[in-house]
């Protein structure tokens, strides 16, 4: 189980933004992550109300806690608004931020003692507690949750009630980020015995200490969220007494509930339904853009694109600011690759730009200079969701006489069949999950097969640079990153295409809708607008 789950996590957990709190301070950068373009956020609310507000998800949660390391989006949606974490994340900012956790001292670069607050409590008042961190990550390591995959637990101790030290097999740079996923939620051994421990956690919730408390959960039709009054942060002040939780799996059937008044918040519709509420009276569009990037990989250690020339004529052939006009209607934007400008200083630009030049003829050029003037055959497999690029860059090396022969897959396929590299080109993304040792295994030449998809780098070059990466010094870090980024491009492993766009719904006389980790939507701040 956990082996499983850490392997599938590596797809969404490659990089993330890079943001500390008091532990290694040095780690810090100031990477501004982008902002809602549409929400108009105004001020934070200091009213409560006995109203409710309505919003519905893609699908019905399948769990209400992440203990057993079950997890979904939806599930993620309402486990944020109903725990607390020791760290929160701003995503805005791309900061983790001290949320349980007051303050946290450096042991050693494995071992880090956390001071909890004084004043953290449950929703019926009873003190957040040093052996609850401890049980809660304990139990989440047991179960493969991946942000805990390193904790090293039999040297885990809680000290008394206010101090725990958390300890983990390696050095794991930016683990305080990893404590802040939604599914990190810190319970009471008591309080998750009381409901039939973590499995029975799963469908009735435990006494947590978030902004909302789960209160009914009718199966196929809807979650009822009822508003904590003992919270407790003073800072927050939820406006709405309910939550309602109901789901459509139809991305237009969530919209319609929006334009009809059945749903004051739709999350994840099209980006072409987006475009389509620009000027309707009923619902208003959100777009958020996202340190999510998509790139196309070429398999770099078997088939054609073992040949470096190769690599780099098809590399022209890709138009990645075409393509982001075709999957984001031109309201993206196209990227270097790899990783997102919004990791700060560890980021570099390589191209003039910031993305690789788009051009055919130079294209032409070098497959001629390097005996692919005749064309070839090549091998593409695909998530179904990624056939629209995949099928621009088919006619893109038709063109010059190349025949990309394209497979689309379902995920229980794809996965094998890419982890095995049985592809010459594979499209696929990074997402900005947490930053830790597995982050480099895209490009690791030691784990070059174990993971879905990407470059297949089996350069012993490239061994050297993940280890500087991944160094527990800020300074030998950064200059790795970027030696990363520099081997990644001039060595053409790889060519970025466009930035994904989070889009939803909202009914324009409420505000208040933002993004938590992952990208995931924080409904407990929604609110009239002022």
């Amino acid at each position: 189980m956990k082996k499983f789950t850490r392997i599938m996590a590596l797809l969404l957990a490659l990089v993330m933004v890079f943001a500390m709190t008091a532990c290694g301070g040095n780690n810090k950068p100031e990477g501004n992550t982008p902002k809602d373009t549409g929400s108009g956020t105004d001020a934070k609310n200091t009213v409560k109300s006995e109203e409710t507000v309505t919003v519905m998800l893609a699908a019905e949660p399948t769990t209400l806690v992440g203990l057993t390391g079950i997890q979904d989006q939806e599930a993620c949606v309402v486990q944020y608004a109903t725990g607390s974490r020791l760290y929160d994340f701003d995503y805005e900012n791309g900061k983790t931020l001290p949320s349980l956790a007051k303050d946290c001292e450096t042991i050693d670069e494995t071992h880090y003692r956390i001071t909890l607050r004084d004043d953290a409590k449950y929703a019926d008042g009873t003190p957040v507690k040093a052996a609850d961190v401890e049980y809660t990550i304990r139990v989440s390591h047991e179960n493969g949750v991946e942000s805990v995959v390193h904790v090293v637990p039999e040297e885990c101790k809680a000290e008394d009630d206010t101090h725990y030290v958390i300890a983990f097999d390696e050095y794991v740079p930016g683990w305080q980020a990893g404590l802040s996923e939604t599914n990190m939620t810190i319970f009471s051994e008591a309080a998750v015995e009381a409901v039939g421990g973590p499995g029975g956690a799963e469908r009735t919730m435990p006494l947590s200490a978030g902004r909302y408390n789960f209160k009914e959960w009718k199966a196929g039709e809807y979650m009822l969220l009822e508003r904590n009054e003992n919270y407790w942060d003073p800072e927050y002040v939820g406006y709405y007494k309910y939550i309602k939780v109901i789901w459509a799996s139809d991305s237009a059937s969530r919209t319609l509930a929006v334009k009809s008044g059945d749903a004051d918040v739709a999350e994840t519709i099209s980006v072409s339904e987006c475009k389509t509420l620009e000027n309707d009276p009923n619902a208003k569009p959100l777009i958020f853009p996202s340190s999510t990037v998509f790139n196309v990989y070429f398999n770099n250690s078997s088939g054609p694109f073992t040949d470096p020339k190769l690599r780099e004529a098809v590399s022209y052939l890709i138009d990645s600011a075409g393509i982001n006009a075709l999957v984001n209607m031109g309201m993206g934007e196209p990227v270097q690759g790899f990783i997102p400008k919004q990791i700060g200083e560890y980021y570099k630009d390589y191209f003039e730009g910031g993305i690789h030049p788009y051009d055919v003829d130079k294209a032409k050029e070098l497959l001629a200079a390097a005996g692919y003037g005749d064309g070839l055959t090549l091998e593409c497999i695909v998530l179904k969701a990624n056939m629209a690029p995949a099928t621009v860059v088919q006619e893109a090396l038709r063109s010059v006489g190349i025949t990309l022969n394209v497979t689309s897959l379902e995920p229980a396929n794809y996965v094998p069949e890419a982890r095995k590299g049985n592809y010459d080109l594979t499209i696929g993304n990074n997402d900005n999950g947490f930053l830790s040792p597995d982050n480099f295994k895209l490009v690791n030449p030691e784990q070059a097969y174990d993971v879905i998809g990407g470059p297949k780098i089996t350069d012993e070059a490239m061994t050297e640079i993940v280890k500087r990466a991944n160094s527990s010094d800020h300074d030998t870090a950064v200059q790795g990153w970027h030696d990363a980024i520099d081997y990644l491009f001039s060595n053409n492993c790889l060519v970025g295409l466009y930035s994904k766009l989070t889009c939803h719904a909202i009914n324009p006389s409420i505000t208040g809708l933002s993004l938590v980790k992952r990208g995931y939507i924080n409904i407990t701040e929604l609110h009239p607008v002022n």
